[in-house]
């Protein structure tokens, strides 16, 4: 009897130690997001000034460790911090949205960060979260908006031959884009805006401006990435 109890102490201690050992050797990670700086031409803004950041549970997470094994593939929000995880060091990538589509409301943010386990810890990483498409913006000066009451513009790209209409403002998602419009005075003239075309490029911000001056005759200015293109009211298309 006095063996059996010594025997059953034995593999106790043993399973103790094993717990211990294992429990210095694993520890645990949660993720949380934060906005990245969006590049606009002479300014810079948070993401959200430009598009709404969508819920951190809804973006992808894909973790893996040092060599480059995938050990988590899913949603953000189906992250468990609270599972066991082995010592060392890993990566990890959160994205949302489609780099390429192009449209209204479809921005694209990414992520990723470096980060080391420590066995009976937990780890909070932080993952800086960027644009990673291109977002365009239609703005008019009041100026403008008072001496054309009534104004849409049409935004096209390759993808959409069909084009997208807006009034005061837009924010949109292309990389390459056409813009024309239809611009009516307080008299009740109506003009066709001519098409210009524009490109950017990715995890920037760009704003397409009109204004008016009646400085020697009524000039329209678009501006655009530090470039001022004028054109005449007179040169414009008067529709009938």
């Amino acid at each position: 009897m006095k063996r059996t109890v010594l025997i059953l102490a034995a593999v106790a201690a043993l399973l103790a130690g094993s717990c211990t050992k294992q429990g210095k050797t694993a520890g645990s990670v949660s993720f949380s997001l934060e906005e990245g700086a969006v590049t606009e031409i002479l300014t810079k803004g948070s993401v959200s000034d430009y598009a709404s950041l969508p819920r951190p549970a809804d973006f992808s997470l894909t973790v893996k460790n040092s060599l480059g094994a995938t050990i988590y593939d899913g949603l953000l929000g189906a992250w468990n911090a609270d599972a066991p995880l082995a010592a060392g060091n890993y990566s990890a990538q959160v994205k949302y949205g489609d780099p390429s589509a192009e449209g209204p409301g479809k921005p694209c943010f990414e992520g990723s960060a470096s980060f080391g386990v420590l066995g009976g810890q937990t780890t909070n990483v932080k993952v800086t979260v960027n644009l990673a498409n291109c977002i365009v913006k239609i703005d008019c000066s009041e100026a403008f908006k008072n001496y054309f009451p009534e104004r849409s513009f049409v935004i096209t790209t390759p993808e959409s031959a069909g084009g997208f209409t807006y009034g005061d403002k837009a924010i949109f998602v292309a990389y390459q884009w056409t813009v024309s419009g239809t611009l009516t005075t307080q008299s009740g003239a109506s003009y066709s805006l001519p098409e210009r075309s524009f490109k950017g490029e990715a995890a920037h911000c760009y704003t397409v401006k009109y204004d008016v001056s009646n400085v020697g005759g009524v000039t329209i200015t678009i501006s655009f990435n530090d470039k001022v293109q004028t054109v005449k009211l007179d040169d414009i298309e008067l529709n009938s």
